[in-house]
């Protein structure tokens, strides 16, 4: 069911940028709530197999509208010189709510049921419904013809694109790899349910209160260097995740992740802005989280096959090796104004 939800995550984000420089996102926006919400609601009354399939289906694919949407309008209305900032603020709110979520949700299907939990997550996403409504739309727009470029073509075509792409994808690869393992991980070393939310807390924590500084300092000493420092703190922190051995160690690592998962999403956004030229900026996002996305999909089978030829730590360490292969690329961009 989640190849299924990611794969419809996948393939909405570029025709979501494209049309975001075309008719505005605020449009994109509106529908992506709609829809995702429309999944939820299937989901409450799915039956089968089945059922469940085609609202996974829905749900993934206006939440990838949404959030691409969502991404395009905050970099534009930031501008270039305010990119990391503005975006990371936005990114910020939307972590604050996925932790009060992560808190609430286990008391809400607890005490009414999963069913209403289903309602409940529907609902909420209406109730932005109308400040998407009165928000002031981006005035940068792209023509249809502008926009025709096809996939392959804009990734010949786009230098930093392209380099962007390849260093992400085995950033991506790497990072699903070792990510069904982290909740293995935590498991094998004794710890509880209880322990575990303890340390997936401290994680999107650490993240949300460290996304706005990484944010101004990409927007401040340029983004191509924090985004290349993410990838390769990444494969330092997840090594070092897996050699930890109790409660403290974990949530110590769990920390040390999410200071450097924050450096991710606000440089790679800045950077596109940058590099944008005369290509709309939501065409460039969605191709580039199109590219990353998919290659992601087959990544956490690749992990369960190492896991079970080499055990817990060869994933990590096989992760570890695959995701440096990127830095090199990240590396390698140059935008205007860069000697």
């Amino acid at each position: 069911m989640m190849m299924i939800y990611n794969l419809s995550f996948a393939i909405s984000t570029f025709p979501a940028g494209r049309l975001s420089d075309m008719i505005g996102s605020k449009k994109v926006l509106f529908s992506g709530i709609i829809i995702y919400s429309i999944g939820i609601l299937f989901m409450a009354y799915s039956l089968n197999a089945s059922s469940m399939a085609f609202a996974c289906m829905v749900t993934g694919f206006g939440e990838g509208l949404f959030l691409t949407s969502a991404t395009v309008h905050a970099v534009k209305s930031g501008g270039v010189r305010r990119v990391g900032t503005t975006y990371g603020f936005v990114l910020s709110a939307g972590i604050l709510g996925e932790v009060l979520g992560s808190l609430m949700s286990g008391y809400v299907k607890e005490y009414l049921g999963s069913q209403l939990l289903f309602f409940a997550s529907s609902a909420v996403p209406l109730i932005s419904s109308p400040f998407i409504i009165i928000i002031r739309e981006e005035s940068q727009r792209y023509s249809s013809k502008k926009n025709s470029t096809g996939l392959l073509q804009l990734l010949k075509s786009h230098a930093v694109l392209r380099l962007m792409a390849i260093g992400l994808i085995f950033h991506a690869i790497g990072y699903n790899m070792i990510s069904p393992f982290i909740s293995v991980h935590a498991g094998a070393v004794g710890l509880s349910d209880k322990d575990i939310g303890i340390v997936n807390f401290t994680w999107l924590l650490s993240m949300f209160l460290t996304i706005l500084p990484w944010s101004m300092l990409a927007d401040r000493i340029g983004s191509k260097f924090v985004l290349a420092g993410h990838v390769f703190l990444s494969s330092i922190s997840w090594i070092t995740y897996a050699y930890t051995g109790d409660l403290l160690s974990l949530i110590s690592a769990a920390v040390f992740m999410g200071i450097v998962g924050s450096m991710d999403l606000p440089s790679r956004r800045r950077l596109l802005a940058e590099s944008a030229g005369g290509e709309g900026i939501g065409t460039l996002i969605g191709a580039l989280d199109l590219f990353t996305m998919l290659s992601s999909i087959p990544a956490p089978i690749f992990g369960g096959a190492i896991y079970g030829l080499g055990g817990l730590r060869a994933v990590f360490w096989v992760g570890f090796v695959v995701n440096l292969i990127g830095v090199p690329f990240l590396l390698k961009v140059r935008v205007h104004g860069e000697g």
